[in-house]
């Protein structure tokens, strides 16, 4: 299993490395666009009880609309940029909003149906897909990547400090392997990571230490800590109320592609409204 999870890893960071320094702008929207209706298709899944039908055709739609979409950016027409743009804010809203309520309540015996959480996973995946592409076209790939890395050490962090140092249960009716030790490292490694970051000419870090000071970073990485350990505690709640181990088994020894992006779902919309405040002030 170990052996697995390295190569497929290996793997799809060879491929996100490679799409990234490609001078175009269409392997890396296309590879984004496969994640994007790849994560649509397995939430769905696991939402969804009535006509078989649906789970593909929300994918299909994603599919559809993020092709006319990088069209219409390789063509510098930006069709539907503030369609996106007001999306993205919808989706961070509801993230902020709704999903420490829905964890609050724990509740992983009910109904794994639910048409209004089938109905947000294409939204979702869509406004992913588009800050992924937006940052990517408009602040370049070392940009997006310093964003990247912050979601992967908080995943990582959590998982080795738990693992080794783990005593006491984050919510262990929804993730009984998730422990509070390993949660509070994961924030802290996202805070340690931003404020290094800072050094690092043209990052995210950066741009809050630009706008928001020193101190500024401190809770602004305290705030995408926490909502990454909430993203995956989600997608561990709709797993638990499908009964299901994985929300897939598309990459060989990590499960399914939504297992692998949960966090960057819920993280990056908020990330991006934060980056807007910021240009905006």
């Amino acid at each position: 299993m170990l052996k697995q999870r390295i190569i497929t890893a290996v793997v799809l960071l060879f491929i996100l490395v490679d799409v990234l320094i490609i001078d175009n702008h269409w392997p890396f929207m296309l590879f984004v666009m496969v994640l994007a209706v790849c994560g649509t298709w397995e939430w769905v899944r696991l939402t969804w009880q009535g006509p078989h039908f649906v789970i593909y055709l929300m994918p299909c739609l994603v599919a559809l609309i993020t092709l006319l979409q990088s069209w219409s950016i390789q063509n510098d027409y930006y069709l539907f940029s503030r369609s996106f743009d007001a999306l993205v804010v919808l989706c961070a809203l509801i993230w902020l909003l709704g999903m420490p309520l829905i964890l609050a309540r724990g509740r992983v015996t009910e109904p794994s149906h639910s048409s209004s959480l089938t109905l947000f996973a294409p939204l979702a995946m869509l406004a992913t897909w588009w800050v992924f592409v937006s940052l990517f076209v408009q602040r370049g790939s070392l940009y997006l990547l310093s964003l990247l890395i912050l979601v992967w050490v908080a995943d990582l962090a959590a998982f080795f400090v738990g693992r080794r140092f783990g005593k006491h249960k984050l919510a262990p009716t929804i993730s009984p392997g998730k422990t509070r030790e390993g949660a509070i490292a994961g924030v802290v490694a996202v805070v340690i990571w931003l404020l290094v970051s800072t050094a690092w000419s043209g990052s995210f870090a950066q741009d809050l230490l630009d706008h928001w000071s020193w101190f500024g970073v401190v809770i602004w990485g305290v705030v995408l800590g926490s909502i990454s350990v909430m993203g995956d505690l989600f997608e561990s709640l709709l797993k638990r109320r499908a009964q299901v181990k994985d929300s897939s088994r598309l990459l060989p020894g990590h499960g399914g592609v939504y297992d692998r992006i949960d966090a960057l779902v819920v993280v990056l919309p908020i990330a991006f409204v934060l980056i807007s405040v910021v240009y905006l002030q």
